[in-house]
């Protein structure tokens, strides 16, 4: 946005036609392969069926504000929803969130605010709803935007403190390093959650410092030619990978692949490596081909 506000006749506009072919091609096509797949029969996350309307609401980003909407058409759509939401609110964090006071303030008031908010849905919405499908509305909870929102405030946190503050030593970049790595060593025990922040926003500020670490000494283990390729795929493989979880599901029906540490990592590379496979082709088959159409009509704009 920075960058972009300099350089283009209509930046928000063209913020908006860039994301949205970023994004919605392959999601769209996701939800077409899983409406064909699945069907409209009864599921974990719809166990009353799917309704006409949940796709044509999903289509629209606007999946993510109904319990048995927000991630049934397409596995782990959630976060689609909840990102595309918070592109809508970027022009004007944009402008408001302009340092890293601002930002801090920010951070502490949308934690509050999903905190406050957790409780009215928990109070208005659980009655609505039998005690067998409950977990419905506590997902529906820990998933929405608003529960999501002090994850991005910390992105724009780390824009801020790289911009304030350009430059770091190597010593400074491993101790930024370490203390990530042993904060989410912490967040193994399911215990840590809540303790001080929710789950989610303790990892989320180790990402942070992690985030921080790599742009003051990119290490080669972690910064190279194989994690930069996963990472300009990596939302391909978000959405491939739950059909390839189907897939090795049913190759290792007695589930002996996932015994054990051993087993958990070979399960996990090999379902890394077929997503990558799959999500390559679709990289370049769906993902590409949005994002030039969206530019193309910059272009004419």
């Amino acid at each position: 946005m920075a960058a972009r506000t300099q350089q283009e006749a209509r930046p928000i506009v063209s913020f908006f036609i860039r994301r949205f072919f970023r994004i919605a091609p392959l999601f769209y096509l996701a939800v077409i392969i899983c409406a064909a797949y699945y069907g409209l029969s009864s599921r974990y996350w719809a166990p009353n069926g799917i309704e006409w309307w949940y796709i044509p609401l999903t289509a629209f980003f606007m999946h993510g504000w109904h319990p048995e909407t927000i991630t049934s058409v397409v596995p782990g759509g959630w976060s689609i929803a909840v990102e595309m939401t918070f592109y809508l609110f970027v022009p004007y964090l944009f402008s408001k969130l302009n340092g890293i006071k601002p930002t801090l303030v920010a951070l502490f008031s949308s934690l509050v605010l999903a905190e406050v908010l957790e409780k009215i849905i928990l109070y208005y919405i659980s009655p609505h709803y039998p005690e067998s499908q409950q977990y419905l509305v506590d997902e529906f909870a820990f998933m929405w935007f608003f529960s999501q929102l002090p994850i991005f405030i910390l992105g724009i946190l780390l824009y801020h403190i790289i911009q304030k503050h350009p430059h770091g030593d190597n010593k400074f970049a491993m101790f930024l390093l370490f203390a990530s790595i042993a904060l989410f060593l912490g967040l193994l025990s399911p215990y840590t959650s809540y303790l001080l922040l929710p789950g989610h926003v303790l990892y989320g500020v180790g990402f942070l410092l992690f985030s921080l670490s790599l742009y003051y000494s990119p290490q080669k283990l972690l910064v190279n030619r194989v994690t930069v390729f996963i990472g300009k795929l990596s939302f391909s493989i978000y959405l491939a990978h739950f059909g390839v979880l189907l897939i090795m599901k049913s190759i290792f029906s007695s589930g002996f692949i996932m015994n054990g540490d051993i087993g958990f990592g070979l399960g996990f590379l090999l379902v890394l490596a077929t997503s990558a496979c799959i999500s390559y082709v679709s990289y370049r088959v769906v993902e590409i081909p949005g994002i030039n159409l969206g530019k193309r009509i910059i272009n004419k704009l």
